[in-house]
């Protein structure tokens, strides 16, 4: 139902922009000769635009108003296709770093390349990113996002219960499934974990997508016209994964489940893969367990990997006033704004500045005075951004559909990795 809703918009969209303008002026809204402009946000509460941030914005450029509009992240892929495509479009966006492969390829963002002259604050803006940040903001050689906050999985792991089993951090695969069959504990008996466990997740590319990586896998093949998953690299990845399940050190964790905090609180979980922006959720959710958790490299089989995500903000191409527009961005990309993205939101910064800050090197209490952010920087240098294909969400849903039936037991790994790359296939043929 998700997916044809999803085409449906698509093509309305497609059919707007025939008749649209490419970009709009200084015309609409104004308050005393200032240009409004609106901000569709979906962080939720907990969100870097916070009313102090809007009103230095504003203070900082008197002709430009803002008007704010907050979402969640569960409805902004479809509220966001909606509004522009039925001509009433927002003029920055927040936008999960896994949409933009599906929304850029069918053409639904403004070209930053052009519009901010290569510059970000008066800087090129090769200068703000690492590589990877740079390479998953370009499509067909243009910028169509900036990035705002960046995800990147790392492990993390109850380290009182570590030392107290004697249990060595791992580095590998073999050591994790060591180290998670040493943690796992059955209360009851029935030969499943039920505390301490290491977590598998379905239902998405994201968690079995990083296991892919680290086996030197991908995702498709070089030119992106056809599934490379189902291959000696895939299976691997999908039965190493199963295995945590299979020996009973792991537990199974999916929708049914609710959200993950859920479990750490109650000690279910004890070991899981997760990005930067969990740190937070985890002292809000479970504050009772700071200093007992512990985060480290994500442990992998040939090569260091994980998804890059996170959220980008980004211009529709018929934003009503894209030159404002850009101010906004540059303004929330200047140090002190992407500061707040891990003060005010818990979540971790994308610029290079942001990231080399003392703020974000400073000892953690929560995480046994250590200092945490440097464990995500590496796994960012190293992470994979999802391919700039128009379809994308299909493709990624078929993934998440694939590993659930493994992880459930409803399929065989080769099975559902044959049927998944020919479902794959045939969302990238059209």
């Amino acid at each position: 139902m998700l997916r044809a809703v999803r085409t449906v918009l698509a093509l309305s969209f497609a059919l707007m922009l025939l008749g649209a303008c490419t970009g709009g002026g200084d015309e609409g809204e104004e308050q005393g000769g200032a240009v409004t402009i609106t901000v569709l946000d979906y962080y939720g509460e907990a969100t870097p635009f916070s009313e102090d941030v809007i009103a230095g914005f504003e203070a900082k450029y008197p002709d430009i108003k803002v008007a704010y509009e907050a979402g969640d992240w569960d409805t902004m892929h479809e509220k966001f296709t909606v509004r522009v495509s039925s001509g009433d479009s927002p003029d920055v966006a927040t936008m999960d770093m896994t949409w933009i492969p599906t929304f850029a390829s069918k053409g639904i963002f403004a070209n930053l390349t052009d519009l901010s002259g290569g510059q970000l604050n008066g800087a090129p803006i090769e200068d703000a990113y690492t590589p990877g940040a740079l390479e998953a903001m370009t499509y067909e050689g243009n910028y169509v996002t900036m990035m705002f906050d960046f995800d990147a999985y790392s492990l993390y792991y109850r380290s009182d219960h570590f030392k107290d089993k004697g249990i060595e951090v791992p580095t590998n695969w073999d050591e994790l499934q060591a180290a998670a069959g040493q943690l796992a504990e059955d209360t009851n008996g029935d030969g499943e974990c039920d505390k301490y466990c290491f977590v598998v997740e379905g239902n998405d590319c994201f968690h079995w997508c990083q296991f892919l990586f680290q086996d030197g896998g991908s995702i498709l093949n070089a030119d992106n016209t056809a599934a490379a998953f189902n291959s000696p690299e895939g299976l691997s990845a999908m039965e190493y994964y199963k295995s945590f399940l299979d020996d009973g050190s792991g537990m199974y964790w999916g929708e049914a489940q609710g959200e993950k905090i859920r479990g750490v609180k109650d000690e279910r979980i004890g070991m899981f893969m997760d990005g930067p922006y969990f740190m937070g959720i985890m002292k809000d959710g479970a504050p009772d367990q700071s200093g007992m958790w512990g985060v480290t490299q994500a442990p992998y089989s040939k090569e260091p990997g994980s998804y890059l995500g996170g959220t980008g903000l980004s211009i529709p191409v018929n934003a009503p006033h894209p030159d404002q527009a850009w101010t906004f961005i540059q303004y929330m990309l200047e140090l002190p704004q992407q500061i707040g993205v891990y003060t005010l939101a818990g979540a971790a910064p994308a610029t290079s500045a942001a990231l080399e800050s003392p703020e974000l090197s400073k000892p953690d209490p929560y995480f046994g005075d250590e200092a945490p952010f440097p464990v995500f920087m590496d796994a960012m240098a190293t992470a994979t951004h999802f391919p700039y294909v128009p379809a994308w969400d299909e493709v990624d849903t078929t993934i998440g559909n694939m590993v659930q039936s493994v992880m459930l037991g409803k399929a065989t790994p080769e099975q559902a990795l044959a049927d998944g790359e020919a479902e794959a296939n045939q969302e990238l043929a059209g």
